[in-house]
């Protein structure tokens, strides 16, 4: 029976797992009203700390690498996801694969977003990996660290090889 109960346990560490970076991402996507605008700062904000809260740890690492820069600790990540460069995003997190290990555990995922810029308003396509570090607590699972490779973020009228994974500053 403890056979049974363990792989129980590990279905449902998998199905929290994947609910938690699901509610990441529409935390992320709520942001945006339906015709591609920022919504009022203060909806941002409340969105934002429903997100943060909800997702990291209080000492969590967002690592956006390069491109966008590593914070330390929910506050930090919370004055990043709320200023945010985007008028629109979608958030699509594919190809999860999960591994548990007691009451941590690491995720990998495939990101395809596509996004408008808040500067000119530019429509943009971006594709990324993340690596997730998770860590069971009290309230549920959380992520410990959230470490994004940017694989290609280009315009939507330009092919992602002429990039090349280069800062975009156009």
């Amino acid at each position: 029976m403890a056979a049974l109960e363990d792989r129980l346990q590990l279905l449902e560490d998998r199905a929290a797992i994947l609910a938690l970076k699901a509610y990441y991402a529409r935390c992320a996507d709520e942001k945006y009203t339906d015709d591609h605008r920022r919504k009022p700062q203060a909806e941002i904000d409340a969105i934002t700390r429903r997100q943060v809260d909800a997702t990291f740890t209080p000492e969590a690492v967002w690592d956006g690498g390069a491109q966008f820069g590593t914070r330390d600790g929910r506050e930090a990540i919370y004055d990043h996801l709320r200023a945010g460069g985007w008028n629109f995003a979608l958030h699509y997190f594919v190809s999860p694969v999960i591994t548990l290990s007691g009451d941590t555990a690491h995720g990998s995922w495939m990101l395809w977003q596509p996004c408008t810029l808040t500067r000119d308003n530019r429509a943009m396509l971006m594709s990324a990996i993340t690596e997730d570090e998770y860590v069971r607590t009290p309230a549920g699972w959380r992520m410990r660290r959230m470490q994004f490779t940017l694989k290609f973020i280009t315009p939507f009228d330009r092919p992602w090889s002429a990039g090349r994974n280069a800062v975009f500053t156009e």
